[in-house]
């Protein structure tokens, strides 16, 4: 075969290969946009995985399977599908095993009970939980009526409480909240577009506050009109983009005194890029699947940066994280307070996971709250 033919089949054989390698690009970028649709977008029931079982309880304490969550120190929940209790200071471990302080708060737990641990430490409702005081009420919004507690306080200035993706309000709010009642502050703890019990977005998908912010300012003028002369938004993870966009975008934006934000979403791309890393899927793809996220969920990237967008914001800020926080990447916060000095108190929890700062050390979160909130708000007259 002479010298010429030989690189013909030489350029049909790399024209191929190079046309193979884009399909399986193409193909991966697609299938791992489809990933980003679903896990970011799509909202779905909690699927609690009961991983753990109860070898004894009673006298005050549990004992419960060893595993690394277990033996975090702190204050946690214990669920089973049918009762509910909280777990605190570890008594002892031994070889399979953690004993820890515990107490039931509804239901009956037994040996050989599945559990679960969670952040949230409490269930129900702020009267069962802690005996507190609300009202049930209900916002008219863009979408429809949103389901909301409202809990009175004697200051002038009220928290709008803003949970994170997916969890229900009663599961974050509910560790707060006797801090802020101590402290007299009116809250409001809402819900927004494809929570339980409030209206469902039109395309079926989160807006990571790109339209939540919607919700969240009628629930600022439903304050508003209660006698809210000042607000404080408080946003938790996803909770943390709405209250964001609430600033950049809402008429009511010149109410806000003051934003908390525990363990915040200040770039959704950075989280993307968490994912991707966890799920192993090659740098080369990513960018991809990101761009084709962009064209086929209209996600605008850019407009989500709060790191880049940090010029903008214009309240004090309190900022909390956890430096271990696998799901929402503590480098985005620290990126933010580095950007902002200014108006921005970091507190960074060391060790922490994601929104389990509470619950690591109660007596630091609530004191850089309520001090904060001392610092910004109307002061009790």
């Amino acid at each position: 075969m002479d010298s010429k033919r030989v690189a013909k089949w030489v350029r049909r054989i790399a024209i191929a290969l190079g046309a193979s390698a884009v399909a399986v690009w193409l193909v991966a970028i697609w299938v791992f946009s489809s990933i980003l649709g679903d896990d970011l977008l799509t909202p779905r029931p909690d699927d609690p995985v009961y991983d753990l079982e109860v070898a004894t309880v009673g006298g005050g304490s549990v004992v419960i399977s060893r595993t690394t969550e277990t033996e975090r120190d702190g204050v946690w929940g214990l669920a089973s599908d049918t009762a509910y209790g909280q777990v605190s200071s570890i008594i002892e471990v031994r070889d399979d095993v953690v004993e820890r302080g515990f107490r039931s708060l509804e239901g009956e737990f037994r040996p050989g009970d599945r559990v679960r641990f969670d952040e949230y430490a409490y269930t129900g409702n702020p009267r069962t939980a802690h005996g507190i005081i609300f009202e049930d009420v209900r916002i008219a919004g863009e979408l429809g009526v949103y389901p909301a507690w409202k809990i009175d306080g004697d200051r002038h200035t009220w928290i709008l409480y803003v949970h994170g993706r997916g969890i229900d309000r009663r599961e974050q709010a509910l560790r707060i909240l006797p801090a802020l009642r101590d402290a007299g502050f009116p809250v409001l703890v809402i819900t927004y577009r494809n929570d339980v019990g409030a209206p469902p977005a039109p395309d079926g998908r989160y807006g990571w506050g790109r339209t939540e912010w919607m919700d969240l300012e009628a629930a600022a003028r439903f304050a508003q009109l209660q006698g809210a002369e000042e607000l404080v938004l408080f946003g938790v993870s996803m909770g943390g983009a709405i209250t964001s966009m609430f600033l950049h975008e809402s008429d009511l934006a010149a109410l806000a005194v003051g934003l908390v934000l525990d363990s915040p979403v200040l770039d959704l791309e950075a989280t993307v890029d968490v994912e991707a890393d966890e799920r192993g899927v090659p740098g080369i793809f990513v960018g991809g699947a990101k761009t084709l996220a962009t064209l086929r969920f209209d996600i605008d990237w850019r407009e989500l940066d709060q790191v880049e967008r940090a010029a903008e914001f214009d309240v004090p800020v309190l900022l909390m994280h956890g430096s271990d926080d696998g799901t929402v990447p503590v480098a985005s916060s620290d990126a933010f307070a580095a950007a902002r000095p200014d108006i921005v108190d970091y507190e960074r929890f060391q060790g922490a996971e994601h929104v389990r700062l509470w619950n690591e050390d109660p007596v630091r979160y609530e004191t850089a709250v309520v001090g904060f909130l001392d610092e910004v708000a109307e002061p009790l007259s």
